[in-house]
């Protein structure tokens, strides 16, 4: 027993250290067990974390840095995009986590491949309903590069919603944003030079005094001059409804990137 208890203790020291990255049991006993036996190697489960991030992106802007993408091909003034912030993305977020690892929950190798290629329209077909894909092509301009697809495994893998559910409730989030006296704000100024005070106070309208700090601008600069390029806003979690959105607000996210006045480009 002593000389079996020492070929397993020798053994057990030359394992690589991922297989002994398990969290119980002995490792001998387990190099036969299936892989889903086995805790995510990076540690990345479902519905453990803190807050969302709610990234909505000024359209006009970000084809002013990217010209050259399918999305931003369509130039019609009477698009949602035109007008209205779109969808980026809706990111579960862990506290503290400032290098943004939290992602990828129970997402196999190939497909973060695909995903670090930027090869998303290769990457699984989600099975959003006909209704979903409709909508989110209007608020989402980019699932014309298969953006859903790399939002979904990178972040919505780890919210604990189904992908239908995920895309419901975000693009209900942009359609309310766009309705609120600071969509409008932003629709009736696009094409113009705005103050950060003027936005903000329209945000302030919706959600009341001193909320203006829960509201991070992001500015780009194009064609030498400086473009809003994205609102974020921290959200609780679990998500409410999002007709709720005052309720979730967190503060959150920093100053951001914008100088006291910018320009809403238009498409």
């Amino acid at each position: 027993m002593r000389r079996l208890a020492l070929a397993i203790l020798m053994y057990t020291a030359a394992l690589p250290a991922a297989a002994l990255d398990w969290e119980q049991g002995d490792p001998l006993l387990q190099l036969g067990a299936p892989s889903a036996s086995r805790p995510p190697r990076d540690g990345n489960v479902a519905g453990r974390f803190d807050s969302y991030v709610l990234a909505l992106q000024w359209s006009a802007a970000f084809c002013e840095t990217r010209p050259g993408l399918p999305e931003c091909a369509d130039r019609r003034r009477d698009r949602f995009s035109a007008r209205s912030l779109t969808l980026h993305g809706l990111w579960p977020e862990k506290a503290g986590d400032a290098s943004h690892s939290y992602g990828y929950c129970g997402v196999d190798d190939a497909t973060r491949a695909l995903d670090r290629a930027v090869t998303w329209c290769r990457m699984a077909p989600l099975g959003l309903s006909h209704a979903t894909k409709s909508r989110l092509a209007e608020v989402m301009p980019a699932v014309a590069s298969c953006l859903e697809n790399h939002e979904w495994y990178k972040h919505g893998t780890c919210s604990g919603f189904t992908a239908e559910d995920y895309y419901v409730r975000a693009s209900a989030l942009v359609t309310y944003v766009s309705g609120t006296n600071f969509g409008r704000f932003l629709a009736a100024n696009a094409g113009r030079s705005v103050t950060a005070d003027a936005l903000l106070a329209a945000f302030e309208r919706d959600f009341g005094p001193g909320s203006r700090s829960k509201a991070t601008l992001k500015c780009v600069k194009a064609r030498g001059a400086v473009l809003l390029s994205e609102v974020r806003l921290t959200l609780s979690h679990p998500l409410r409804p999002a007709d709720e959105l005052a309720a979730m607000l967190l503060p959150g996210g920093g100053k951001g990137t914008c100088p006291e006045s910018f320009e809403l480009d238009e498409l």
